[in-house]
């Protein structure tokens, strides 16, 4: 049966919410077997529900409930006592964060959610979480002013502000916030000094402008972020440096000239990493169909503005054999050839490169011999398709002679003769027709066959010395 679909719509939209409710029951099912009546309670308080023992009781009787406690009508009564003060302290908190007048609890009175489940009344838990909110919001904005440089005496103006807003000042929870935003805006100085190779003795002067403007410094947080960062300055200029052509001792003059402090073994460590690693992609990109070229480009490493190290020669080269052998392998060759692309195979070691050859021939010729296959099978469906259809056709006119010899009130004239030969006629050019192309449908077939198994020889004889 097909519903309409002006009446699947609203089921299919109503879904979401059948599908919660469902989720909901079969939790309150689940709380129920688990028979712990406190926390069935404090669910149906934090959800704004009545305290309904009696109905919670009943609801429970059908699903083997246990029950935990020798009284669970008050277990219920304490829980829910404590959900409905959750629900409530839950909703003063939200809008106490969002600095809104403690006498939005009337609006949540009179709110659809509060009226339609007859939520009890819960204003010492609203007025509760309101004062926690409201330390939260504060302490935001001390965080924020703090962290952007401003002085403490900047709660002044936020009290002001408290004051045009008609909401409680919280004084502890701003000066709190703003003690940790001073120590955000400290360490953020010190990260950026170092990261941007400034000396840390730039603290003196940063110290002296917040003071002047009434701002707490925070030495320790400065020079912690500072010493941190300084380290990843030196690698990043040590991994700079590798494939740019510079010196550390460039690097020592300048920074002794700026008193920045130098750590040498943490640059040479990043710039000895970096060195590996382009030596070593060096030897895997010309691994690949190209010569061994590592004197080449130890020669042009200065003109590259790269230096070499050590292991230059075990990396390039380890890096190039690997690399030579994925190209340097019958597969491969076989694919260049059936992709007609050409292949260095000078590259390869001298006593495979005629196998590589002859991999190359195969795939070339493996593509000829797909080629036809799938022209040999495309012809073989088609034949099968004109043979389905000429056999239908067959049956049809079959059935039709059939007919019309068994009618009873079939004439026996001339008009009739004419009719069953030209019937018979048709049904014999079928049969021709049927014959032919069955004959053509097999030999289509065995070509198809025939190039299938020579792209499997091809494949297997890449591997043949």
């Amino acid at each position: 049966m097909h519903l309409p679909t002006r009446l699947l719509t609203p089921f299919i939209l109503g879904l979401p919410l059948l599908l919660s409710g469902c989720q909901s029951t079969m939790q309150r099912i689940a709380d129920c077997k688990a028979g712990d009546w406190r926390v069935i309670g404090q669910k149906d308080g934090a959800a704004g529900e009545k305290a309904d023992y009696a109905e919670r009781k009943q609801f429970c009787e059908g699903y083997d409930s246990k029950t935990a406690g020798a009284d669970p009508a008050a277990a219920y009564t304490a829980g829910w006592a404590q959900g409905n003060w959750d629900f409530w302290f839950a909703r003063g908190a939200t809008d106490g964060r969002a600095a809104k007048t403690i006498s939005s609890y009337d609006q949540h009175l009179a709110s659809e959610e509060v009226r339609k489940k007859e939520t009890p009344h819960g204003k010492p838990a609203y007025e509760a979480g309101w004062m926690q909110g409201n330390t939260d919001y504060w302490n935001g904005v001390g965080k924020r002013k703090g962290a952007e440089g401003q002085p403490l005496t900047a709660k002044e103006e936020s009290r002001g502000q408290a004051e045009a807003m008609h909401i409680r000042f919280d004084e502890a929870g701003f000066t709190a916030g703003w003690q940790t935003g001073n120590h955000t805006f400290w360490s953020d100085a010190g990260f950026s000094d170092a990261r941007s190779g400034v000396p840390d003795r730039e603290l003196a002067a940063r110290a002296a402008k917040a003071k002047a403007a009434g701002v707490q410094v925070r030495e320790d947080a400065y020079r912690a972020a500072w010493n941190a960062e300084i380290v990843n300055y030196w690698k990043n200029l040590g991994t700079q440096d590798a494939t740019s052509g510079k010196e550390f001792t460039q690097r020592k003059a300048e920074a002794n000239q700026r008193g920045l402090k130098v750590l040498e073994t943490e640059y040479r460590q990043a710039w000895e990493k970096r060195l590996a690693e382009y030596w070593t992609q060096a030897g895997h990109d010309d691994g690949y169909g190209k010569p061994f070229m590592l004197d080449q480009r130890m020669a042009n490493a200065p003109r590259d503005g790269v230096f070499v190290i050590v292991r230059t020669r075990e990396l390039y080269t380890q890096a190039w054999q690997a690399r030579n052998a994925q190209y340097c392998n019958p597969d491969n060759a076989f694919d260049f050839g059936r992709r007609g692309e050409p292949m260095a195979i000078d590259v390869c070691a001298a006593p495979i490169q005629n196998q590589l050859k002859r991999a190359m021939i195969s795939g070339r010729d493996y593509e000829i011999a797909a080629a036809r296959y799938n022209e040999a099978v495309s012809r073989a469906d088609d034949l099968a398709h004109r043979l389905h259809d000429g056999r239908k056709r067959l049956d049809r006119l079959e059935r039709e002679i059939r007919s019309e010899q068994e009618r009873k009130d079939r004439p026996n004239n001339e008009e009739t003769a004419k009719q069953d030969r030209r019937r018979d006629r048709e049904r014999r050019d079928l049969l021709d027709y049927l014959s032919d192309t069955d004959q053509h449908l097999h030999e289509a077939n065995r070509w198809a066959d025939r190039h299938r198994r020579e792209m499997e020889r091809l494949r297997r004889d890449i591997y043949l010395n």
